[in-house]
């Protein structure tokens, strides 16, 4: 009795120092230099809406542990690295109460209810933010302000999207303490392209483009697109910034290449062969945040490297197709939620046969790049 079998969930580590705190620990630290411009540019909004997103997000992990009676792991920090996704996805005047609930959706349900991290089927911050698209919330969290807003109502001023009078579709701002502030909504990058105002000579009435740069027909400029000075959600405010944490993570073997590879490169191309302004929409909306950081979820993504090319192409081509044909501007979100579905199917049936197995065949031709061997883990004396 005492050789005992022991089964574990997914994901399983085989790799020196390779830890799920350790990779969550990255992950957060890969988000930092995003976190700090997009305080720059939308004030201390951005800052109360990650606060009360991982406040809720650790209540939310301790109080469903406690009902399920399973040990708390807290500590693992991957209701931390869930809590900044889902704030990264929202505009940064969503009202808090609406973060809260987003973020309690996000670890209670979606990550607690399948039983915790390694069963969970879809990348929580993803389900969550999918679930608040499609329902009445959806109001309050889809008016962008335009950026550095904060110069009208004060750096540390909290500000948040209200309904005007209880009229569906009228939103006003307004702060803490109730007071209306005069701040407009902005046009996001790909709103403009999916509007076709982008095309015209130049963007004319009321609504202000929402980016600092413009070019001479008074669109966003590529800079602007690229640096982070455009409007748009708290984690899709900077594309270099991103490329750069996504970078680290790659560097530390803590996501695979092939997703976000997959991904970026099936999009660019697609993008690219119908000229639907191929350089502006890669750099535009949350492409590079879900490439990098929402798609390479080691639970919800494929575990063979041919399933991981199968995936990032599959989303890259979701994420065209909805963006080109869909009635909203952005698909990253609902392009990774239907791959998390897909991911079941890939390792199920176009995975590596084991031996003696027979696979589907046409699949398991694709070929798959060289990987270094994992370093054994040396056994402290």
């Amino acid at each position: 009795m005492a050789d005992k079998m022991l089964t574990t969930v997914s994901p399983h580590l085989h790799m020196k120092d390779e830890t799920i705190q350790r990779a969550m620990r990255d992950v957060l630290i890969a988000l930092t230099p995003v976190a700090i411009w997009a305080v720059i540019v939308f004030g201390m909004n951005v800052v109360y809406i990650i606060a009360v997103s991982m406040i809720t997000a650790a209540l939310s992990e301790l109080l469903m542990r406690k009902i399920r009676g399973c040990k708390q792991t807290l500590g693992d920090l991957s209701a931390m690295v869930t809590a900044v996704l889902f704030a990264f996805l929202v505009p940064a005047t969503t009202p808090l109460w609406v973060v809260a609930i987003g973020s309690f959706i996000a670890v209670a349900v979606f990550k607690e209810l399948f039983g915790g991290l390694g069963k969970n089927v879809f990348n929580p911050a993803i389900a969550a933010r999918v679930l608040l698209y499609f329902s009445p919330l959806a109001l309050y969290a889809q008016k962008y302000p335009e950026p550095f807003f904060w110069k009208t109502s004060g750096f540390f001023t909290p500000v948040a999207a209200s309904i005007n009078d209880g009229a569906a579709g009228r939103v006003i701002y307004k702060t803490l303490a109730g007071g209306s502030v005069d701040i407009m909504s902005a046009a996001t990058p790909l709103s403009l392209l999916k509007s076709g105002k982008w095309g015209v000579d130049a963007v004319l009435g009321p609504t202000p483009i929402g980016a600092t740069y413009v070019n001479g027909a008074g669109r966003p400029s590529f800079s602007s697109l690229f640096f982070g000075l455009k409007s748009g959600s708290i984690g899709e405010i900077s594309a270099l910034l991103l490329i750069i944490g996504g970078a680290y993570l790659i560097y530390r073997r803590t996501v695979d290449w092939r997703i976000p590879a997959g991904i970026i490169g099936t999009f660019f191309l697609l993008s690219l062969v119908t000229w639907y302004q191929p350089g502006y929409n890669l750099f535009s909306g949350g492409l590079m945040l879900g490439a990098f950081f929402m798609a390479t979820d080691w639970v919800t993504s494929p575990v063979t490297r041919r399933g991981k090319w199968i995936y990032g192409v599959g989303i890259g081509v979701t994420i065209f197709i909805l963006r080109f044909w869909g009635p909203r501007p952005e698909g990253v979100a609902i392009a990774i939620f239907v791959w998390n579905i897909g991911t079941l199917v890939i390792d199920r049936y176009i995975a590596v046969p084991k031996f003696g197995e027979l696979g589907v065949g046409v699949f398991n031709k694709i070929p798959a790049l060289p990987e270094p061997a994992p370093q054994a883990v040396k056994k402290e004396a």
